[in-house]
């Protein structure tokens, strides 16, 4: 396990870079930063959720216990995010190459889809993704996160199968989707 946390550390930083390099340097304004984050969740999640952008800054303070992040307009497809406080740790330690350490479940929604990524491996690129790995055009969804990660075994990683499956599986990341949109 250690060594694949430290074989992520390198791969990882280019791949952040590029999916989530914060808003800001590409010129979005907080109030429309803001605007993105909080589209990613629920009314009753996102109103009253502090916002952050990718470099962690807080652009709104918030009262629930939630924290919602906006969408990398640079990156292909609308991401925002509006997650609890384990998928805080389980990004800072995808961002940072490091094994998450959460002990609660993890909630994460993503109403507005999410951008390409490979459902196989955290730091893997389109071209290094297999081709039926690489998944696209994925609409409305929650995140799940759960700390016993045994639990997800005999849940497929199949992202066509039309139900939930699990992303990143065999890895520290692994997680369950739920995806909300017909695909």
């Amino acid at each position: 396990m250690q060594s694949y946390v430290r074989a992520l550390r390198w791969s990882l930083p280019a791949l952040l870079m590029a999916l989530l390099i914060p808003a800001v340097a590409h010129g979005q304004d907080a109030d429309a930063m803001i605007a993105s984050a909080v589209s990613a969740g629920p009314g009753s999640v996102s109103d009253d959720a502090r916002v952050l952008d990718w470099s962690m800054n807080e652009l709104r303070a918030g009262t629930n216990g939630w924290t919602c992040l906006p969408d990398d307009v640079k990156a292909p497809g609308n991401a925002p995010w509006c997650v609890n406080g384990p998928w805080l740790n389980f990004l800072h330690a995808l961002m940072n190459g490091e094994e998450p350490s959460y002990t609660e479940v993890g909630v994460a929604y993503m109403l507005q889809g999410d951008s390409p990524i490979c459902n196989t491996e955290p730091a893997a690129t389109e071209e290094s993704c297999g081709e039926d790995d690489w998944v696209t055009g994925l609409g409305a969804h929650i995140m799940m996160l759960m700390p016993d990660l045994s639990s997800l075994e005999g849940i497929t990683a199949d992202h066509m199968n039309g139900g939930h499956w699990v992303m990143w599986p065999g890895t520290p990341y692994a997680h369950l989707m739920i995806p909300i949109d017909s695909r």
